[in-house]
């Protein structure tokens, strides 16, 4: 099914919306050194541009589900844009730092906005068989936009000014605005859901007391103040932690960090996205003020790694599929502690080479640590929490930039304690700088360590299917099963599943299924290796009146379509099979123990799977051949007791 024009059009919209607002997250940060000058403000107080950015997208990200149920999509688009633009005027603008935060503040309201619903906008406009190649797209603008903010920015805030480079945010944001006036259409049917207010008062305020405490507390004259400012933060975070367990519709299900995984995954995550985010604001002010380069330079010397991060994630999600947790996540943590420790050796005459790879290492330690404990931990969940564990972690990201900007900052206020005898200010800078430097790398390797003591796959139960699989194996050509040797899948199995090849179509899949009364094949290449599984779920959520359901982490919202069940009809049938097939299949060894195989069967959800010899189909198991495997059993057991 093809996209009309004007499909493409909103499309590239959509996706202009996204670029723009996700480099706004990060275009800052080689320029802060230029607006502390500028507005007369020291690190502590200029990293609230981040920090505070960062708290405001987390605020208002869960209340995305109430914000799409109430107003119009296209309005809602168009509208978060337009305030991202007037916010970037604001900040263009500002003559003072309060009015320049007030601006990044607005920015994080649309961010917050924009960013949820453009996933459910792709979702609309691609057809079913084209969904996930949209959301890689997303995906991949979502990764690689980062990595070119800070460089992008560099040149800019070199060459035109920070005040210019607001502007030029400004006109694109007003030109996207245009167009997507012009191609924009509107997409009904989404759930209207409550508003907490006194549930995002207790956020919103809990996190302003909490944050401001940390960032006050290495200048402060009276200690007491940001000691009670983090008690009270603390206490009303508690507040609305034990509120969203009374609520019917919480903000966000935070009963989810029960499961001791999926908690030590949060909090690890937190942690690394903290070090991260603070060293993007610190890494500009050593470049700049410590070494004496430019902002480009500072901007560019990111960018490796950040490209480079970017891509170890995505490797890092394919090993962990293959290979469990624990080996991928041991590697990250080596890279993640020997960057860690290598930015604590940065001196004032340090080669900007040097700082490169350095801050490269850590960026791909912590990007090739992020997916697999992030898919590790969210695999703990029964699938009926899953969507509020990704919601609570998003949030809790954003939490954790926020939080470990102030705190790293933060230390860099302590440079005239730490170096009371230092000759100049650049000596005083960096004394700060390398105590903020340290205070990263003991929170990165507290990760690490962390990471290795309790993020494993369970070594003992992988030994023991291992020798139970090879004792089975020797035994399974000879004796009766359940007497003279275990049971295995092979017993169980239908040998003559019905399958499709690579290349079959969908009513080839659908015959195959009606004429063997299964609710699913397998599809295999031409030396019967698995490519494919296609069920007649499959079949059915193509037909469906319905395009889907959509979450935002925390709501779900369901979408009409207005093409008719026979135009549904008529496309899918020659479609190519795979086009709605599940591409990663689970399948079963013939030689596996029936009970792992009952497991995965009841708690995934799933009526067949396939079952491989040396990674060839040679059968399917379904709940059937389950059921009538145990009255075989049952009967081989009652003759045997007899004998």
């Amino acid at each position: 099914m093809g996209l009309t024009k004007q499909q493409k059009m909103m499309i590239a919209v959509l996706l202009s919306g996204t670029l723009l607002v996700v480099l706004n997250a990060t275009f800052l940060s080689p320029a802060l050194p230029h607006i502390m000058r500028d507005t007369g403000v020291d690190a502590t107080t200029v990293q609230w541009l981040t920090s505070a950015y960062s708290m405001v997208e987390a605020v208002v990200i869960p209340l995305n589900a109430f914000f799409i149920g109430r107003f119009s999509t296209r309005k809602l688009f168009i509208g978060g844009i337009a305030w991202f633009a007037l916010a970037s005027v604001v900040a263009a603008l500002a003559p003072n730092f309060g009015v320049l935060l007030l601006a990044r503040v607005m920015m994080a309201m649309a961010t917050g906005i924009i960013m949820p619903m453009v996933f459910t906008l792709i979702l609309l406009i691609f057809p079913r068989e084209s969904r996930g190649s949209a959301m890689g797209i997303v995906g991949l603008i979502i990764s690689f936009a980062p990595a070119i903010g800070p460089s992008l920015s560099g040149v800019l805030v070199d060459g035109v000014g920070w005040r210019m480079l607001f502007v030029i945010v400004a006109v694109i944001a007003a030109l996207v605005v245009i167009f997507a006036s012009l191609s924009l259409e509107n997409f009904p049917g989404f759930e209207r859901v409550p508003f907490d207010g006194l549930s995002v008062v207790m956020l919103l305020a809990g996190m302003l007391g909490l944050l401001y405490g940390i960032s006050t507390a290495t200048t402060a004259e009276v200690l007491a103040l940001p000691i009670g400012l983090i008690a009270a933060g603390l206490v009303l975070l508690g507040l609305f932690a034990y509120r969203q367990t009374k609520l019917e519709v919480p903000v966000l299900r935070v009963q989810v960090l029960k499961n001791r995984r999926f908690r030590t995954v949060v909090v690890l995550i937190a942690l690394m996205q903290a070090a991260l985010i603070g060293s993007e604001v610190v890494l500009p002010i050593y470049v700049q003020q410590v070494m004496g380069n430019t902002a480009t330079v500072s901007g560019l010397l990111m960018l490796p790694g950040a490209v480079l991060g970017a891509i170890s994630g995505l490797i890092a999600g394919r090993l962990f599929d293959r290979k469990g947790v624990r080996g991928v996540v041991v590697f990250g943590a080596i890279l993640l502690a020997i960057g860690a420790v290598g930015v604590t050796t940065f001196n004032m005459d340090m080669s900007i080479l040097m700082v490169t790879v350095v801050y490269s290492v850590m960026s791909i330690g912590i990007q090739f640590l992020i997916t697999p404990l992030n898919t590790w931990g969210v695999n703990s969940l029964d699938n009926s929490v899953v969507q509020h564990g990704n919601a609570l972690s998003a949030t809790t990201n954003q939490v954790g930039a926020s939080f470990g900007t102030a705190f790293i900052v933060s230390l860099t206020a302590l440079g005239p304690l730490v170096a009371p005898a230092a000759s100049d200010a650049r000596a005083v800078t960096f004394a700060g700088v390398h105590l903020a430097f340290t205070g990263m790398c003991v929170l990165l390797l507290i990760v690490a360590a962390s990471i290795i003591l309790f993020v494993r796959d369970t070594p003992k139960e992988r030994t023991e299917a291992q020798i139970k699989k090879a004792e089975r194996e020797d035994r399974i050509r000879t004796g009766v099963p359940g007497i003279d040797r275990p049971w295995v899948v092979a017993d169980l199995m239908n040998e003559r599943s019905p399958y499709v090849t690579v290349g079959a179509t969908v009513r080839d899949a659908i015959d195959a299924m009606r004429t063997t009364e299964t609710s699913g094949v397998p599809i295999v290449d031409a030396d019967r290796t698995i490519v494919g599984f296609v069920s007649d779920g499959d079949v059915l959520k193509y037909l469906s009146a319905q395009s889907g359901r959509y979450t935002d982490g925390t709501n779900f919202f369901t979408v009409m379509e207005s093409e008719s069940f026979l135009d549904r009809l008529h496309d899918l049938l020659d479609l190519d099979v795979m086009r709605i097939a599940t591409k990663n299949v689970i399948s079963f060894e013939a030689s596996d123990d029936p009970e792992d195989a009952f497991k995965t069967l009841a708690e995934k959800r799933i009526k067949k799977v396939p079952v491989t010899r040396d990674g060839k189909l040679v059968g399917c198991l379904s709940r059937r051949n389950v059921l009538n495997g145990l009255a075989t059993a049952e009967a081989q057991l009652a003759v045997a007791a007899d004998a």
